[in-house]
């Protein structure tokens, strides 16, 4: 019954999203990729909030019923209270909503057709593709990753007759997408058309100058880790295309915070540093994730890392990879998961002892485990998928203000606390 419910519900909140974008003539700016969605959009939100009327959800709403949501600014899903839904549902009807010129909208895609069903509810005008890489390939998702380049490519094809495809140049399967629109590439390597060069990277900023056309523009984000280039190099290519001068962008994104989860410095109990990027792992991130950590100075460095869910038959191969790289850059892990075993293996192969690791399968558990060891100066990367994993519960007990987990951490609030 409550399948069906959710179904109807999220058919009405669809209809009800489509007619307000139709009635306010509001042009969507769609991103689509396998990670790295939201802080795309945040960037973008962060550079064109002081020039136009834009608006964002501060969730990551990127499924059917979350896009909806996101349309028709409401800042919760009603999870599996019927309750929640009704009201929702009511304000969908009953309560006026602001108006909006843009739209910025993430696009998920778990499995063959959802982009499609995306752009039923929103067509973009300006449509981004961040990367293609191998998540969502268990029984009854994807095959391959090229089976996911396929999907994501739909976001760019029909677009308005003004649309423009923001691409990631150095990403060769979204290189060779196809589309009719106008293409804007960016990346690092020379082709592109907004490249970024001379990347320099500390603990507490990434510096890199961006050059487009005869232009270029000395940025200075506070974020830390160089792949995050190729979240702040979409953003810059949308405000490019919106009138929007390279100086402007660098201004604004001077001012750039990551959302919750996403390699966030955050203080730890014991004057300790915590890498939090809670919020999701795949093979790729975590390879960055821990390349990150290999970079950055500590006198003891430790990874608290949970199982990548949804990698289908490469689960233990790359569980394994990352177990390896670990070893070589970390002096303890902290395994957490159903895969918690097979990053030991890894591990250990990669030379670390058995007296380093330490599996678990819960987090919070991983959590008190860990608070008890902790050493000043400390340097701990936590990092792992959404759904049983959590790593977010053991960022909590270490941090050293807890009190300010709702603001600092992904995933609070009471519906989450619940799960």
């Amino acid at each position: 019954m409550k399948s069906l419910l959710r179904k109807i519900i999220t058919q009405i909140l669809a209809r009800k999203a489509k007619d307000y974008l139709k009635k306010h003539h509001t042009q969507v700016i769609g991103i689509t990729g396998s990670i790295g969605k939201t802080s795309t959009k945040e960037a973008i939100y962060v550079i064109l909030k002081d020039h136009f009327n834009v608006f964002r959800s501060k969730k990551s709403f990127n499924t059917e019923i979350g896009i909806s949501l996101s349309i028709l600014q409401e800042d919760e899903s009603g999870f599996t209270s019927v309750k929640k839904w009704f009201q929702i549902l009511r304000r969908a009807f009953m309560e006026p909503k602001m108006i909006y010129q843009k739209m910025i909208l993430e696009m998920g895609a778990d499995q063959p057709g959802d982009i499609k069903r995306l752009k039923k509810i929103a067509q973009p005008n300006l449509a981004i593709v961040t990367n293609i890489a191998p998540v969502h390939l268990a029984e009854g998702q994807f095959k391959d990753i090229y089976d996911i380049a396929k999907e994501k490519s739909k976001i760019i094809q029909n677009l308005p007759r003004n649309g423009v495809a923001v691409l990631n140049y150095d990403d060769p399967l979204i290189r060779e997408m196809d589309t009719d629109a106008e293409k804007l590439t960016y990346g690092v390597e020379s082709a592109a058309m907004v490249r970024a060069q001379n990347i320099n990277v500390t603990t507490k900023h990434i510096e890199f100058t961006v050059h487009y056309r005869n232009q270029s523009q000395e940025f200075k984000v506070p974020v830390i880790g160089k792949f995050q280039v190729f979240v702040l190099l979409p953003a810059i290519a949308v405000a490019i295309k919106l009138g929007m001068e390279l100086k402007e962008c660098a201004d604004s994104l001077a001012k750039y915070n990551l959302p919750p989860g996403r390699m966030n410095p955050i203080e730890g109990k014991e004057k300790t540093t915590i890498i939090d990027s809670s919020y999701n792992a795949s093979p790729v991130t975590m390879e960055k994730a821990l390349d990150l950590l290999n970079d950055v100075k500590a006198d003891r460095k430790i990874a608290a890392l949970g199982t990548m869910n949804e990698l289908g038959e490469m689960t233990k191969e790359a569980h394994i990879a990352s177990g390896r790289q670990a070893a070589q850059v970390a002096d303890l892990l902290i395994a957490v998961g159903q895969e918690a075993t097979t990053y030991k293996q890894g591990a250990m192969e990669g030379g670390m002892r058995e007296d380093q690791i330490y599996t678990f399968f819960d987090s919070e558990e991983a959590g008190h485990f860990l608070e008890n060891r902790l050493q000043p100066k400390d340097l701990i990367l936590v990092k792992g998928s959404q759904n049983r994993i959590r790593m977010e519960k053991l960022v909590k007990v270490i941090m050293k203000k807890p009190d300010q987990a709702r603001t600092l951490l992904c995933r609070q609030g009471d519906d989450w606390d619940r799960i």
